[in-house]
């Protein structure tokens, strides 16, 4: 199985979030978690072709629950994407970055 971490910036409605995204891929299949806003939400998906993935979730708030659906593409350790929501599409970029030791072995959200 392979583990990848990424540093990630959401282009949002409310402007640009950072957070980060664990990508957990096994054959055609993809999981994984996305931290951001302060909550870690669970997505899984699958591998559209060698570094092009599409995923699904919902991304949490404080306030509220986003359902989204993603596609995206890795590639020289660089992701570059997009996810739709209901409030439209949002631009998701970001770098693959080591975890920190804490994040080695990732804990469910």
């Amino acid at each position: 199985m392979k583990k990848v971490c990424y540093t990630v910036v959401l282009q949002s409605q409310l402007g640009p979030r950072a957070g980060e995204l664990l990508l957990q891929e096994n054959a055609q299949v993809v999981s994984g978690s996305f931290s951001l806003l302060g909550h870690c939400s669970r997505f899984s998906g699958s591998v559209l072709k060698s570094g092009k993935y599409l995923i699904s979730g919902t991304l949490r708030s404080p306030v509220d629950q986003e359902p989204y659906d993603a596609i995206f593409t890795v590639q020289n350790g660089r992701l570059t994407g997009g996810l739709i929501t209901r409030h439209g599409c949002w631009d998701l970029t970001g770098v693959q970055t080591v975890p920190a030791a804490s994040r080695l072995r990732p804990t469910e959200c």
